[in-house]
């Protein structure tokens, strides 16, 4: 178990050996063991202008006016007694100063001077020199900017104009560079990629100095897909900015999403000899770079070297005891956030991190009336910040409701009794009520909702309508819509669908633009079994959001029932339209991955699924169907890949030798052959490598499957959301290991069942694929254009027959198994789970059940 106190540590990764890490750890001596860096050459700086070189030159002229003024002093002080932070703080200043230091004399000719070992330590490059911005400066650029936008409204080529007239001022000569700055992003955002990357050099080149010009410069790069020229950009840039944090941790993202974590490394090596007090931010974002990579060694101790000596940064706390938390070792999160509530008492996260960690532990040692998470709060309402203690309060009410109903259940186990709603849940009534008296009054209607959810959950509708009513009297008007969706969530919870229709076509007419209520609407007609009518809902959502994916993914998986060719082309249209969204790219896998599918695609649902987790890590569903794509070629494509070979074999010896006519004459022929060769080596591979020597299905766990990568990749994510994932989370105190964990178990169930169809589907591809490569070979055509060959295999793989209609289902073998096999279809196989794809009426479910379907996927204090 995850919350085991004498857990061992629980890591993912590739972690460098012991004898990496010296006995006496600092942050320096994280990255010492790597080669040394080559020397580093800065490229030359830009040509200067009349007025900066005589400025430069009043400076050299000044620091050697103030030469003996400075040594003066320093022979003042030379009898001063000093402490010893004081001495380092001189010197390390001293080393900054453009006056050389004093050279003891060289000994005489002949004398013998005493052996002294010296440590040659590099000398700290020089600072960034760019001039602080003058009061007048600064106003300057404040009335530009509020021009230069009220313009940009009316039009950009307005802007533009005012912008140049602005640039012809002379007056304004010490903002010029910050107005090309704004010229770029307009040029960026209109599209000219051209001459925004034209005006972002010319920033650079006025002013340098300024790390400002070279993140957006790099960030424009980056956007384009040209990562090295970025990466470059951000090297020029921090040779002119030598500790810009800024700079440096844009830089070590940058290397990291290249997968280049030598040089970030290196990057971080050239801080070793910079006071931790400049840098720190930096080192802090190594330390999670290298906790992202898995070496957790590296990371913990990194934090804890920073948490020796930035012991006032609350969210530096946050990160270790996550990083505990998900390493599987609790206790020690706890200790950091005692450690962390020691410093800083009042910091709010930390509180709740804790309330989470004890009751996570509570629920592991059995201990059900949660006396370690309630003896935390009581310690919070002591110390936290007034304006958080409400929090506090609603926290305490929905943990004493999780208590209550969590010692219901027991009782109900240990004697066998049904359950009853009316369950007494006094603590958490009064925990809600002491939240209403110290709850800001523009959020009481939080707290209205969340009682009403917890009376729900007591079964007691009548109360939870009366506090949904007082919630609706008080919300503002922002939060109004999301009072309605609650509202007409109890409706269907109740069982009447009548009046929650009419709620949300309130909702829809008075608040049209709130994406949240057009998805309820379609997930209501949904669960009602009406199709067709969330079809019609969800285009005409996307018609007033045509930029939301969600929306979009809810039409894409809705249109499954009319045919794989329309609901591709949804999905083309989605893409086009929301090309970054995470939902859509996840439902484009899942078409791929759905074995009835013609168009069943491993290498595309991979691709797609890299694109979902990429572009919406906090979506869990995509998560969990890449963790179904690992078990398809870790289970099924091993057994798949026999009959393979043999139906290439086999179609090499009958077809390999015929010409393009008796292909054309063949073609159906060939289809049906091997569609019909694929179902039966399903069939007979699923019969030999799930089921036992006496008949019965083998259920794979999926335990012996290493997805460490994966499990590293969403525990860093940790996602929030999704269907598949609020189904597999059981408790809140589930992070993203465990719930990946029990979606492990639950998929691989759910492939052993039905391994037949994925086998089956995985040899027709294959062997379809093969006879297309015959035939165009046969032909001459090498169709070297990849598009080309993706287009005629989508045409061919549509035109052969698809698993539905050869009775797979109906298989004497596969009929014979279980009654569950038969009249599948692919709406079965929407997502990774079947039990979630078939319709089934929320009367049928329990009180527990229907809770967490309605309200189970949303969070008020969100």
């Amino acid at each position: 178990s995850y919350y085991h106190p004498n857990n061992t540590d629980i890591t993912n990764g590739r972690e460098p050996p012991r004898e990496f890490y010296p006995q006496e750890y600092s942050y320096e001596h994280t990255y010492e063991q790597l080669p040394p860096p080559p020397p580093f050459k800065p490229p030359s700086a830009p040509p200067m202008s009349s007025a900066a070189v005589a400025q430069k030159q009043g400076k050299i002229m000044q620091v050697h006016s103030n030469k003996h003024t400075h040594q003066h002093r320093r022979s003042s002080n030379a009898n001063n007694t000093r402490s010893p932070t004081r001495t380092r703080s001189m010197q390390r200043n001293n080393s900054i100063s453009p006056v050389k230091p004093k050279t003891s004399p060289k000994p005489a000719k002949g004398s013998k001077t005493p052996s002294k070992k010296v440590k040659n330590k590099p000398a700290s490059p020089p600072l960034s020199s760019l001039p602080a911005d003058s009061p007048s400066s600064r106003l300057a650029f404040k009335d530009f900017y509020k021009k230069f936008r009220l313009k940009e409204r009316k039009s950009s080529q307005q802007a533009i104009q005012y912008a140049h007239s602005c640039l012809d001022d002379i007056s304004l000569v010490k903002i010029h560079w910050k107005i090309h700055l704004e010229l770029a992003d307009l040029s960026k955002r209109c599209n000219n990629i051209a001459e925004s990357r034209q005006l972002y050099e010319t920033v650079c080149d006025i002013q340098p100095y300024a790390s400002q010009g070279w993140l957006e410069y790099s960030k424009l790069e980056e956007e384009c897909g040209d990562m090295n020229r970025s990466a470059a950009i951000l090297e020029k840039g921090l040779s002119y900015c030598d500790y810009s944090e800024n700079l440096l941790i844009r830089c070590l993202k940058h290397y990291e999403k290249m997968n280049s974590l030598d040089k970030a490394r290196e990057l971080l090596s050239r801080l070793k000899h910079v006071g931790i007090e400049k840098v720190w931010r930096t080192v802090l974002e190594g330390a999670l770079m290298e906790c992202r990579a898995g070496n957790v060694t590296v990371a913990r101790r990194v934090l804890k070297y920073l948490m020796k000596h930035v012991p006032w940064y609350g969210p530096l706390y946050l990160e270790a005891y996550k990083l505990e938390r998900d390493a599987g070792k609790p206790m020690d999160a706890v200790d950091i956030v005692e450690r962390g509530l020691k410093e800083i008492p009042r910091y709010g996260p930390l509180w709740f991190g804790a309330f989470r960690l004890c009751e996570g532990l509570d629920l592991y040692e059995r201990n059900y009336h949660l006396p370690r998470t309630l003896h935390m709060m009581e310690r919070a309402t002591e110390s936290i910040s007034r304006e958080l203690l409400w929090k506090v309060h609603l926290e305490a009410a929905m943990v004493a409701e999780r208590m209550e109903m969590n010692n219901n259940s027991n009782k109900i186990e240990n004697r066998g009794s049904r359950f009853s709603p009316q369950q007494s849940l006094s603590q958490s009534r009064t925990s809600f009520a002491r939240t209403v008296l110290t709850c800001p009054t523009n959020l009481c209607w939080k707290v209205w909702l969340a009682g009403g959810r917890m009376e729900l959950a007591a079964g007691e509708t009548t109360k939870a309508r009366k506090l949904f009513l007082r919630a609706y009297d008080v919300v503002p008007e922002k939060g109004r819509p999301a009072v309605l969706l609650e509202c007409a969530r109890l409706e269907e919870f109740t069982n009447n669908l009548k009046l929650a229709r009419a709620i949300l076509s309130k909702a829809r007419k008075e608040t049209s633009m709130e994406w949240k209520v057009w998805l309820e609407s379609v997930a209501l007609e949904t669960r009602s079994g009406r199709r067709c009518r969330a079809v019609q809902l969800a285009r005409q959502a996307l018609e007033v959001h045509s930029g939301t994916g969600r929306l979009w993914a809810a039409l894409v998986q809705l249109m499954q029932e009319d045919g794989e060719r329309k609901q591709s082309l949804a999905l083309r249209r989605a893409l086009r339209s929301v090309p970054k969204s995470g939902e859509v790219w996840c439902e484009g896998a899942r078409l791929h991955l759905n074995p009835f599918s013609p168009t069943f695609d491993l290498e595309k649902a991979s691709q797609h699924l890299q694109f979902a987790t990429q572009f919406t890590p906090q979506y869990g569903d995509s998560f969990l169907e890449s963790l179904r794509l690992e078990l398809l070629l870790a289970l099924i494509k091993p057994v798949a890949e026999d009959s393979v070979s043999k139906l290439h074999q086999l179609l090499q010896d009958n077809y390999g030798n015929n010409s393009m006519e008796e292909w054309n004459e063949c073609f159906d022929a060939v289809n049906d052959y091997i569609v019909k060769f694929a179902c039966d080596a399903g069939v007979c591979g699923w019969k030999y490598q799930f089921f036992t020597t006496d008949g019965k299905l083998h259920v794979h766990n999926g335990n012996t499957i290493d997805t460490s990568h994966l499990e590293l990749r969403c525990s860093n994510a940790d996602p929030n959301y999704g269907l598949l994932w609020f189904h597999c989370r059981r408790r809140p105190t589930d992070i993203a290991r465990i719930i990946l964990s029990r979606a492990k178990c639950l998929i691989a169930s759910h492939l052993s069942t039905y391994a037949f169809l994925y086998i089956a589907a995985t040899v027709r591809r294959a062997g379809l694929e093969h006879a297309l490569l015959l035939r165009s070979s046969n032909a001459g055509d090498n169709m070297k254009d990849r598009d080309t060959w993706d287009s005629t295999l989508e045409s061919q793989l549509r035109a052969a027959p698809c698993l539905s209609s050869t009775g797979i289902v109906n298989h004497p073998d596969v009929t014979s198994c279980s009654a569950i096999l038969k009249d599948l279809s692919g709406s079965d196989f929407v997502t990774g789970l079947t039990e979630l794809n078939r319709h089934v009426q929320l009367q049928d479910l329990s009180l527990f059940e229907r809770r967490k379907v309605l309200f189970g996927s949303d969070s008020l204090l969100s």
